[in-house]
């Protein structure tokens, strides 16, 4: 790709730094932003933003290849999606017991293999949210244990039809998508090395959830 100069400083430098930042509002979960910053041309730009604690996206895989994808009503959207389980980071947590207890919460399942395979900026251009994306093998069934807020309906789908729900755009939720596709990936791989496959980002393996007690 050919590189131009028009709107770069001269050492290609690219960040903004922040000068002056006020908080305009304050939530429960969110925090948004009002900052003024300097450009890399030193010209003054202005940025509204959100600060959000993060979340991590669980792709369930059962041992004969089906998936466990859930259904539930979204407020902004005003409508009904496909998604993966997933939920933010309370405080304090790191991102694999966040990943076990959404998992446990939403669909009941305990895993015995979690893999790390990646995580992604769903909304870059006005916040901060990160997704951690964790694949979960060896599922235990237990019982559901969602938030007193939280309705949604489960099911078992095959792994390819879950890939074509998303060709077909049955499946828009990008957090879904996203960790779809790198399972998907992460899996094939898997399989044709036999073997577990340390992708270019990081993967690693954990037996059973750190927070739940050992029968």
């Amino acid at each position: 790709m050919k590189k131009t100069t028009s709107h770069l400083s001269l050492n290609g430098h690219l960040a903004e730094q922040k000068k002056h930042s006020e908080k305009v509002f304050s939530g429960e979960l969110l925090q948004v932003f009002k900052d003024e910053v300097i450009l890399p041309n030193a010209s003054i730009g202005r940025r509204e933003w959100i600060q959000h604690p993060g979340a991590c996206a669980v792709v369930p895989v059962f041992s004969n290849g089906d998936c466990v994808l859930i259904q539930q009503f979204r407020y902004p959207a005003q409508q009904l999606f496909w998604e993966v389980p997933a939920g933010k980071i309370d405080p304090d947590e790191d991102p694999l017991s966040t990943a076990c207890r959404e998992l446990e919460e939403e669909t009941g399942y305990c895993a015995e293999e979690w893999f790390y395979i990646g995580h992604f900026y769903p909304a870059i251009g006005y916040a901060d949210e990160i997704i951690h994306i964790y694949l979960a093998q060896g599922l235990i069934q237990g019982e559901q244990n969602m938030d007193q807020d939280e309705f949604l309906r489960m099911y078992r789908v095959p792994f390819d039809e879950a890939i074509s729900m998303i060709h077909n755009g049955e499946i828009n939720d990008a957090k879904t998508i996203a960790s779809i596709i790198r399972a998907h990936d992460f899996l094939n791989r898997k399989k044709s090395n036999n073997e577990l496959v340390i992708l270019p980002y990081k993967a690693i393996s954990e037996t059973n959830c750190p927070n739940r007690e050992q029968g």
